[in-house]
């Protein structure tokens, strides 16, 4: 192989070697957090949108005043109602709404939170829209 050809290829390569190493680290700069997906359900106007929605601007994630949990949130959507996270039973895979209710449990797996949940008369299963 001639020096003209070599000299290229070998720069082509410590540049992709140098791309490489870049990407590699800016990716694992990234907080485990800014990877995590649930939807938030709007008990107001029934909205539904992604936790990474509320990371997207300062100021989107507000927690109401009275709210039981500071993941409970002011709606993205109205900018007015509570939303509420969900939440995926690790037992047998349901996916409920937290602090809906004062039993924030799996309501397929455990009973008290079935019957919390029918006293206050709320569903607490989440169910994606269709």
């Amino acid at each position: 192989m001639s020096n003209k050809l070599l000299i290229p290829l070998l720069i082509a390569t410590i540049v992709s070697a140098v791309a490489l190493v870049v990407y590699s680290v800016r990716s694992s700069l990234r907080h485990p957090s800014d990877k995590v997906s649930y939807p938030y359900v709007c008990k107001g106007c029934g909205a539904i949108f992604d936790v990474s929605e509320l990371k997207k601007k300062p100021g989107m994630w507000r927690t109401p005043a009275g709210a039981p949990s500071d993941s409970v949130v002011t709606c993205i959507k109205c900018n007015k109602g509570w939303a509420f996270p969900v939440a995926k039973c690790e037992k047998c895979g349901t996916e409920y709404i937290l602090y809906l209710c004062p039993v924030s449990r799996c309501p397929v797996c455990d009973l008290k939170a079935a019957a919390a949940a029918k006293k206050a008369g709320v569903d607490t299963v989440f169910k994606r829209p269709g």
